[in-house]
């Protein structure tokens, strides 16, 4: 190997391959740091069955996930992810780095990302959806309630992202291992959660429990206010207080323009689950908006 060969792999050890030469333009292929630890690591080396596990369940959690957050998905849909969503979410192994056993995760190039249809609106489905398992790892180890915390954050998902997440945690707790996640796209400029063996068990176990029951409501109430960024509506119901609905995002703005302060019948997708906590927690997915005259 040449002295140049040498200091290319040092680079890629030491930096990433979204490291980039003076005057060069930035990547534009998202990339996914991860470095396991614990007692299926040793001396830089991780068991394979336990490598092959994770990866496969990353990513299949990956899509299923991401999946969940395009907003033009049916409501009800127990089909298989779309192909489109799962090109345009693969994963592909790069370089290992210096760790206890660090591996580099690259996305699809932006340009070929921008080649595939239009899911949901025009953010990148993988930056999202490695974002939302990043809010539920995050949560995993944050210490008192952190179990309703996961729960809060996967119930919007369905029963398949759960179903996936599970899987995922189950890798870690399962082997004892630890991660680390560093994420880096266009739009995430960098990102760390870890999560340990024992977070991962804790929300293996809330996820495993969470048994969801869907139904479809009406809510009569009046429409208090709206996140666009967030893409929800909010309506104060009598005896149930402040329902936070979620809606297309290009829709809310209209929605507050056309119903503020008024009194409205909300036809809403109902996801329900309980924490091992005993606390029922609910997910509503705006099926349709009128006014209600009493």
């Amino acid at each position: 190997m040449d002295s140049a060969q040498r200091k290319r792999l040092r680079q890629a050890l030491n930096d990433g391959p979204l490291a980039q030469p003076v005057g060069s333009e930035p990547s534009r292929r998202p990339v996914l740091r991860f470095a396991l630890d614990g007692p299926p690591v040793q001396k830089h080396r991780v068991e394979s069955a336990v490598l092959g596990d994770w990866l496969k369940a990353f990513q299949t959690a990956v899509q299923s996930v991401a999946y969940a957050l395009d907003e033009l998905r049916p409501t009800n849909d127990s089909g298989p992810v779309p192909k489109e969503i799962q090109r345009a979410t693969k994963l592909y192994s790069g370089p290992a780095f210096a760790s206890s056993y660090g591996m580099v995760l690259e996305g699809t190039s932006v340009q070929n990302q921008e080649e595939l249809p239009v899911f949901g609106n025009s953010d990148g489905l993988l930056d999202r959806a490695i974002n939302r398992i990043l809010d539920v790892t995050d949560r995993a180890d944050s210490g008192p309630g952190a179990e309703d915390s996961v729960l809060d954050m996967t119930l919007p998902l369905g029963r398949r992202a759960i179903s996936h997440l599970s899987e995922l945690s189950d890798v870690l707790a399962a082997t004892g291992a630890d991660v680390t996640l560093t994420w880096q796209s266009l739009s995430t400029v960098s990102r760390t959660s870890r999560l340990s063996s024992a977070g991962a068990d804790r929300c293996r176990r809330v996820l495993r429990a969470a048994e969801v029951e869907e139904h479809r409501d009406r809510l009569l109430g009046t429409v208090v206010g709206g996140s666009k960024l967030r893409g929800v509506i909010e309506i104060e119901v009598a005896g149930q207080g402040v329902v936070v609905i979620r809606t297309l995002k290009e829709k809310v703005t209209a929605f507050l323009g056309a119903y503020a302060e008024r009194q409205v019948a909300a036809d809403v997708h109902v996801l329900t689950a309980r924490s091992p906590l005993g606390r029922e927690h609910h997910s509503y997915l705006l099926l349709d908006l009128s006014l209600h005259e009493d």
